[in-house]
């Protein structure tokens, strides 16, 4: 059985600071890669930089196992979290959204077909790909191409990952060489990547959608294993300079080439720095990073109704270049409001009734006879058990 003690202790990790900011930077870079081909002149055309949205994904990835296995890591090897109820905890966290995001696409959809407006990509509504979409099982090799919510195939793929994280950690904890675990991680990232160029002919961000498990998974590992490096002091007294450091030299290369492997070598080192920083107190970058599954989950439906309004104006105003440029760009600021009121209205609200309904009522303490010692707090909770 493995114990508590066998992985060194790690300081606690820092909220409200950089994770939470980079993680809110990542949502948005993403934003913007999705809607890069949708300026007046094609961002793609103008820098390949703007391609690379799919870094910012993979960020994600390895974030999520980073900060679960930071997290739950030693619940886990104490036992205090088994598989079901880890799994349990991270279903309820992401679904309930997730249905609200996907019933609003529907009704979109619906909506619109009725009063004649055409979707301009049709094959993103397929009705035979709604019901892997509710289970979140679109990445899991379904036949078909995916729909609908498109971004939520790395939800998909990480319902997967958290099924195996209990076990995953129990056994890289028990290993007393981290760095060489990490290395053979990356190796097995970059002969994914390999093997993907050679059955498919395309690199693993590029693989369809429904093959989503073969790219999320591994990545998930990459940041679990991260997290299970030792924070050195240096590191620590360090963190936030090495942090800056690494972000300027990931964003600074994507203008001079395509270095995905080195890249993706970069970002797990930007976790690892972010996450050792000392605790900041940043109140926004709290804030943002919690806006940022919201953005992730409503920025699509958002920028389909944006550019669906700016298309029809567009078409009866006969827009001017710069009057295009600017109505493109204001979808930025939207998306973000419409995941601000989402997480206000819908999330929040969402998360704050599952948790109470999980809440355990108390039993009254019944009060001690005269003459008698008053129970324990611990007797108390023991004695409602049996």
């Amino acid at each position: 059985m493995f114990k508590a003690g066998t992985v060194p202790a790690l300081p606690v990790l820092s909220r409200d600071g950089p994770l939470d900011a980079l993680r809110f930077l990542a949502a948005l870079f993403i934003v913007l890669y999705h809607v890069a081909e949708r300026a007046p002149v094609s961002l793609f055309s103008l820098s390949p930089a703007f391609g690379r949205g799919y870094l910012a994904t993979d960020f994600f990835l390895m974030l999520s196992g980073y900060v679960l296995a930071r997290t739950y890591g030693p619940r886990v090897l104490g036992a205090e979290v088994d598989t079901l109820g880890f799994l349990k905890r991270r279903v309820q966290r992401i679904w309930p959204a997730h249905l609200v995001m996907l019933a609003a696409f529907v009704a979109f959809f619906v909506g619109t077909s009725a009063i004649g407006l055409a979707p301009q990509n049709p094959q993103w509504f397929a009705w035979d790909q709604l019901l892997p979409q509710i289970f979140l099982v679109q990445a899991w090799f379904v036949p078909g191409t995916s729909g609908w919510n498109m971004p939520t195939w790395t939800l998909s793929a990480l319902i997967a990952a958290y099924a195996l994280f209990p076990l995953v950690w129990r056994k890289v904890a028990a290993s007393k060489r981290p760095l060489q675990l990490l290395a053979m991680g990356v190796c097995a990232w970059v002969a994914i990547d390999f093997a993907a160029l050679m059955i498919f002919n395309v690199p693993s961000y590029q693989l369809p959608l429904r093959f989503g498990l073969i790219r999320g998974v591994p990545l998930f590992m990459i940041g679990l294993l991260v997290a299970r490096l030792p924070v050195t002091a240096l590191a620590r007294r360090q963190a936030l300079p090495l942090a800056l450091a690494t972000l300027a030299i990931v964003i600074g290369i994507q203008g001079l080439g395509n270095f995905d492997h080195f890249s993706l070598a970069l970002l797990a080192f930007l976790i690892y720095a972010a996450g050792a920083s000392k605790p900041r107190a940043w109140r926004w970058a709290g804030a943002a990073g919690k806006l940022s599954f919201s953005l992730f989950l409503t920025n699509t439906l958002t920028a389909a109704v944006w550019f669906g309004v700016a298309r029809m104006a567009e078409a009866k105003l006969g827009l001017p270049t710069a009057a295009q440029w600017a109505l493109w760009a204001a979808a930025i600021p939207a998306t973000i409001v419409v995941a601000w009121v989402f997480e206000r209205v819908v999330d929040a609200p969402l998360q704050k009734w599952i948790k109470g309904r999980q809440a355990r009522p108390q039993q009254p303490l019944i009060p001690a006879k005269a003459g008698t010692q008053a129970a324990s707090p611990l007797a108390a909770r023991l004695g409602t058990n049996v």
